[in-house]
């Protein structure tokens, strides 16, 4: 894990609204007609699977920290900051699956299994732990739960009545398999978000449907790519579409040649593009961006001096993307940002569930900031 690091775009006031997969969405509303349900699985989680987990993960896992496997906890704290997201709990399972979940509703944590971090480049594995906090950003951990254990209840309640009972629910569970499929479409939008490069994540993909060391140097996505097009052309046979029907239907993930060409879709259309340049700023933001305030005027970032997309300035001494676009001062190394026009206001306020303010002037930072990007100040020492 020594590849050389690279400055990416950093996406603040981001909303999982901005990314979703309209399926996803569609199939999550579905689910939340099971009104109450949800209540249940969520005590059901505190009270009894997320401590289960989280004294599981403190005796027999590594928690990765600024001071514990340095090198994966920066690749965590830069995929937060460019998801607008509060760094979760990170831990290492030694486990040579190929794997990783994220859990806990009140307070989330994701697993890496060790396989994947042996198998994986650093980009690629930063994509990994994007998607994962893709479940986090989109609020999929408590259906996921809910999955889980419906399908626990259910297959005992069919052991107990020789099959008859497991019909009960089942139209629920396939309908939560469903979106769960779905879920897993958002949440590559949010590792390619992070990676910023398409054929790292398509090549991530490629590996866990079944790379190989002795064989990196011989994957090809194209190749990839056209079995997703075989795979989409069987449904002009109804046999294939039964088999394929009675493949996926208690699946928790989409196949990954089928989300390679989802991904690479999304990329090529227009939405991938002006989240990245910066265009989602435009959108008012909603009064639940932060919790307890109700939503002004104020609180929309100023227009673009070009009537267009918002161009993110880079600091002219470091280079580092900003986290804003009317930054002051730049948050990497400090340096006086040339932006005359906006030295009259101040630049818009990072969520503020980031729990960090600028002991000088008071203002929002993230985690990473290295200097206030209001008035510059070291936020590192002391």
């Amino acid at each position: 894990m020594t590849a050389p690091r690279r400055e990416r775009i950093r996406l603040p006031r981001l909303r999982a609204a901005d990314f979703q997969h309209p399926l996803d969405v569609a199939a999550l509303d579905a689910v939340k007609q099971a009104r109450g349900l949800d209540f249940i699985i969520r005590k059901l989680n505190e009270y009894g699977w997320e401590r289960w987990f989280r004294v599981t993960n403190t005796a027999d896992n590594v928690r990765v920290t600024p001071r514990q496997c340095k090198r994966i906890h920066d690749l965590l704290r830069e995929a937060c900051a460019i998801l607008a997201l509060p760094e979760p709990e990170l831990y290492l399972d030694q486990d040579p699956i190929l794997n990783a979940y994220t859990f806990g509703t009140e307070q989330p944590f994701i697993v890496l299994q060790s396989g994947l971090v042996d198998f994986l480049s650093e980009d690629e594995l930063l994509g990994v732990i994007a998607h994962e906090l893709g479940h986090i950003k989109c609020g999929h951990v408590l259906y996921k739960m809910m999955a889980n254990f419906l399908s626990i209840i259910i297959e005992r309640i069919g052991e107990a009545t020789f099959g008859l009972g497991s019909l009960v629910g089942t139209g629920l569970l396939l309908a939560l398999y469903e979106w769960d499929r779905k879920a897993e479409l958002s949440c590559d939008r949010a590792g390619l978000l992070v990676v910023q490069d398409l054929d790292t994540y398509l090549t991530l993909l490629l590996k866990l449907a079944g790379g190989s060391r002795a064989v990196f140097d011989q994957l090809n996505v194209e190749e990839f790519l056209r079995q997703a097009d075989a795979y989409e052309e069987l449904d002009r046979d109804l046999l294939s579409r039964v088999y394929k029907f009675l493949q996926v239907y208690r699946r928790t993930h989409a196949f990954p040649a089928v989300r390679a060409k989802e991904i690479k879709q999304w990329a090529e259309t227009g939405a991938y593009a002006s989240l990245l340049d910066g265009s989602y700023w435009m959108r008012p933001t909603p009064p639940d961006d932060v919790p307890g305030r109700a939503w002004s005027p104020a609180d929309s970032p100023s227009p673009p001096p070009t009537g267009g997309a918002v161009v993110l300035p880079v600091c002219p001494a470091c280079g580092a993307g900003q986290v804003d676009p009317q930054a002051r001062f730049c948050y990497q190394c400090g340096h006086p940002m040339d932006r005359p026009a906006a030295r009259s206001a101040l630049p818009p306020p990072l969520p503020a569930e980031t729990g960090l303010r600028c002991p000088n002037c008071d203002a929002v930072i993230s985690k990473s900031d290295v200097f206030c990007p209001v008035c510059g100040l070291n936020t590192q020492l002391g």
